[in-house]
Order: C-alpha cells, then structure tokens, then sequence
C-alpha cells in the first residue's frame, strides 16, 4: 500500500484564542430568529473593535479555508426579546443591552430596525463557557454581559467579569437550548445553519 500525497496549502489552521476579560466590540450584524419553542431572539455577529485582538474574528472567518464555513461560533451574542409575559430578567437585560448601546454611540436611538445596529459599539464583557461534544470539553470565551464603551476603555468593566460556565459545574436538564439566567446565550449552545455576519 502507497501512502497518500499531501498538500501544504491545506494544512489546519491554528486560531489564537480570545482572553476572558472586556472588550470593545463592533456589531456585524443582527437579525430576528427563533428558538425550538418558538421564543424569539436577536442574532448578533461582532467582533472585537479596538485594542491588541481587533479583527480577531475577522481573520478567522477569513482564514477558514472550507467551502461552508460560518463566521467563529464564539462571535455571536444571543439576546432574548421578551414579551409580556416573560421574566424580569429577559426585560432587564433587553433594556440593558439597548441603554448600554445608545451610551456608547453618541445621538444613536435605536427604532426597532436591526439593519442600524451594524457598525455600532458596544461594551461586552467575556468568560469561558465549556461545551462538551463527543467526549471531549471545549472551552469557548463568550459575551455574557454588555457594558457602555467608556466603561471598558476606563477599565471598570473588567473589574465584574461574569464567572465562568465549566462543565463540572451543575448541569442543565435537557431539551431545547435554555438561556443563562441573564437571558444570553453563545452560539455554541445550539446548531447555527447560516452563515454569518448577515
């Protein structure tokens, strides 16, 4: 048996990881999607906008070789859109994320079009989210809360990092993907069909 040639071109791309900590993020775009049961939810696509990472996740999409890649799984930010009857948390985050976004782009007010949300600023503040799949544990350093700009340039958001979501922790009971209690997920908690940013 005749081993197979290779190809250098084709070799595995290493991606450097994002530290935990705060971060200005630049929206990439953001649209309306839904859960399995039926709750709706903003899909965000980001990436870091200043500072030693800027464009982190911009060089990884444009780095990923394969014909069906989709923008980094851990550049994307879940955020609930509650309803009348939903948890004051979803509420409390939904008016948090908005207040946080119009503080940190001056004169912006945002009117229900999610097309305006691409190109703006906004504070995030990071930790490492586990995943496990097929055995192994992945960790994925993800958005869980947002914060204004002038709070992640003075460095007070780094000062409350969200702790950290590791599998030893307690585990969640099964069924359709469930938000943390700030009402956030990272993309890695469910399937992402399409590509993005949008």
């Amino acid at each position: 048996m005749s081993l197979p040639t290779y190809d250098k071109t084709k070799r595995r791309k290493s991606f450097e990881q994002l530290p935990k900590g705060a971060y200005v993020i630049e929206i990439k775009g953001a649209k309306l999607d839904k859960w399995p049961s039926g709750d709706q939810y903003v899909n965000i696509a980001f990436d870091i906008a200043e500072g030693e990472y800027k464009g982190i996740y911009s060089a990884q999409f444009e780095a990923d070789s394969r014909e069906d890649k989709k923008w980094p799984f851990d550049a994307v930010f879940k955020l609930n859109v509650p309803t009348d009857s939903s948890e004051q948390y979803v509420w409390n985050n939904w008016n948090t994320f908005f207040a946080d976004l119009e503080d940190s782009n001056g004169g912006f007010v945002f009117c229900g079009d999610l097309k305006t949300l691409k190109g703006k600023k906004i504070g995030g503040r990071f930790h490492n989210k586990q995943s496990e799949y097929d055995g192994n544990v992945y960790d994925h350093i993800v958005m869980k809360y947002t914060s204004t700009v002038e709070d992640v340039r003075s460095g007070k958001a780094a000062k409350s990092l969200p702790k950290d979501k590791l599998i030893g922790d307690a585990r969640r009971g099964s069924g359709a993907p469930a938000a943390d209690s700030d009402g956030f997920m990272a993309i890695s908690d469910a399937v992402e069909d399409e590509e993005l940013p949008f």
